[in-house]
C-alpha cells in the first residue's frame, strides 16, 4: 500500500507539471506588428533559429510559436504563442486579450513588437505612430476596469525605475522617479521597437547621399519615440546580427523574468541596442551637437531626401489581352492594309523595260552575223602570228588609228603638227584578208 500511494503520488507530479506547461504555453502571446514586406516573418524564423528556411509573406493574421528553452539544461520550459498582424484592417480581438495585460512574478503575459523598414527612413516615425495607435484603440476597447489598468500601468513604470546596467546592484526599495520626457504615454503592456534592413544605410549613403548626419537625426527621432512609450530599441540588418540574439533574450526576459545582463550599444551606428530604462533626455541630447543644420520639429518625411522616381503603386494589376482577341485586331489591320503593287508611270514616261533598243546600222561592206564572226576571228590570229615590223605603230605593220574594212577602231596617238600626214598605201589598208563572197 505504501509504493501504491508514491506511484500515485509520482503520477500526481507528472501530471500537474504537465498541466503547468500546457497552461504556459497558452497564455502568454507576442504580438508582432508591422506592414508588409518589412521583415517581421524573417525575424520569426531568426528567433526560431530556422534561418535556412524559405521566407514567405505573410497575409493578415499569422499564427507562429516559439520555444522558450532553459538556459542550462536547454529543455523546453514554454511555448510562446506569437500572432503576426500585416494590416490593420484585421481584428486584434483574436491575440491580444485582457489576460496577456497581466504581470506575475514569472513575468508579462503579454507584449508588443513594432518592426519598420529602415530603407524608407523617411517614414519610419509614420508608420510607428500608426500602428501604436492601432494598439492603443485595440487596449482601450477591452473591458479593464479602471484599478487593474492602474495596477498594470504602475508595474510597468516601476520596470523601468527597477533598470540597471550589467554587474551593478540596484536598491529596489528605494526607486528614482522618472525622469522628464519617459513613460508619457503608458499603454500598460512592454513594447519592443524593432528596425529591420539596416545594411541599407550604405545605399542610402550611395543613392541618395545621406550623412551621418541624417542617420543621427532618424536615431534622436526613434530615440524620442521610445523613451515616450517605454520601448526598447533594436537595429537589425539583412544578414545574421548580433542583435537577434540580444532580442530574443530581450523577449525571455521580459516575459519569463529571466536576467538580462547585456549592456547597451550606441557607439555603431548600425547595430544600436538601447533596452527600456536606460534611455533619458540627456543622453538623448548628445546627438544635438549633430543635428544643428536640422529643425528637429519637423517630421521625417519632410528632412529626409527621397528617391524621385520611387514606385508607390506596387498592388496595380496587369492584365494580359486575349488570345482571340488579339488576333482578331491583327487580322483587321491586316486586312485594311493596300497590298503593295508596282508604281503606276507617270504619263508621257515609259518604263525601262518597255523601252525597244534601236537596230544599230550595219558597217559597209560586212556580211551576215556569220561572216562578221570570221572575219573577227581572222584579224585576232593574224595579230597573234604576226610579229611586229621595226618602226611600225601597232602589230603586224597597223598603225593605230588606221580604218577600214576589218580593222578596229582604236584611239590614236595625235599627229605632230611639223609632219604632215602621208597617205596609207593601199596594201597595208588591207593588211587582213576578207574572205570572198559566195
Amino acid at each position: 500500500m505504501h509504493l501504491k500511494s508514491e506511484d500515485e503520488d509520482l503520477w500526481s507530479d507528472i501530471l500537474n507539471d504537465v498541466s503547468t506547461a500546457s497552461t504556459n504555453k497558452d497564455k502568454k502571446c507576442l504580438l508582432i506588428l508591422g506592414d508588409e514586406f518589412v521583415g517581421k516573418t524573417a525575424i520569426i524564423n531568426r528567433l526560431r533559429r530556422l534561418e535556412g528556411h524559405a521566407t514567405k509573406a505573410g497575409l493578415g493574421l499569422e499564427y507562429s510559436y516559439l520555444d522558450i528553452r532553459d538556459q542550462f539544461s536547454d529543455d523546453i520550459i514554454s511555448r510562446l504563442s506569437i500572432w503576426t498582424l500585416n494590416n490593420d484592417k484585421t481584428s486584434l480581438q483574436y491575440t491580444l486579450s485582457e489576460k496577456h495585460l497581466t504581470y506575475t512574478d514569472k513575468g508579462w503575459n503579454g507584449m508588443v513588437v513594432l518592426v519598420v523598414d529602415y530603407s524608407r527612413p523617411w517614414s519610419v516615425m509614420e508608420r510607428l505612430e500608426h500602428w501604436v495607435e492601432v494598439l492603443d484603440k485595440h487596449i482601450e476597447s477591452m473591458k479593464i476596469e479602471t484599478g487593474e489598468k492602474r495596477d498594470v500601468c504602475n508595474k510597468l513604470a516601476k520596470s523601468l525605475q527597477e533598470y540597471c546596467l550589467p554587474g551593478t546592484d540596484s536598491n529596489k526599495d528605494v526607486l528614482l522617479p522618472l525622469t522628464e520626457g519617459v513613460l508619457d504615454q503608458n499603454l500598460g503592456i512592454p513594447i519592443a521597437v524593432v528596425c529591420t534592413k539596416v545594411d541599407s544605410m550604405t545605399t542610402l549613403e550611395k543613392d541618395l547621399d545621406y550623412t551621418d548626419s541624417y542617420f543621427d537625426l532618424i536615431q534622436w527621432h526613434l530615440r524620442k519615440f521610445c523613451l515616450k512609450y517605454g520601448a526598447g530599441l533594436f537595429y537589425l540588418n539583412g544578414k545574421e546580427s548580433p542583435n537577434t540574439d540580444i532580442l530574443y533574450k530581450y523577449i525571455v526576459h521580459k516575459m519569463y523574468s529571466l536576467p538580462f545582463e547585456v549592456s547597451p550599444s550606441v557607439i555603431d551606428k548600425d547595430c544600436l541596442m538601447i533596452p527600456a530604462g536606460w534611455d533619458t533626455l540627456q543622453k538623448i541630447s548628445i546627438l544635438n551637437d549633430t543635428l544643428r543644420s536640422f529643425n528637429l520639429e519637423d517630421d521625417l518625411n519632410t528632412v529626409l531626401p527621397k528617391p524621385l522616381n520611387r514606385r508607390t503603386d506596387t498592388t496595380r494589376e496587369i492584365k494580359a489581352e486575349d488570345d482571340q482577341a488579339f488576333l482578331t485586331r491583327m487580322q483587321s489591320l491586316l486586312q485594311n492594309q493596300r497590298p503593295a503593287g508596282p508604281r503606276p508611270n507617270k504619263p508621257g514616261l515609259t518604263s525601262q523595260s518597255s523601252r525597244t533598243a534601236l537596230p544599230t546600222p550595219s558597217t559597209p561592206g560586212a556580211g551576215g552575223p556569220g561572216e562578221k564572226d570570221g572575219v573577227l576571228a581572222n584579224f585576232f590570229n593574224s595579230l597573234l602570228n604576226k610579229k611586229p615590223t621595226p618602226g611600225a605603230g601597232g602589230p603586224a605593220g597597223v598603225r593605230p588609228g588606221m580604218s577600214g574594212a576589218g580593222a578596229p577602231r582604236a584611239s590614236a596617238a595625235p599627229a605632230s603638227p611639223r609632219q604632215p600626214s602621208r597617205p596609207i598605201p593601199r596594201s597595208q589598208s588591207e593588211g587582213v584578208p576578207r574572205q570572198p563572197s559566195q
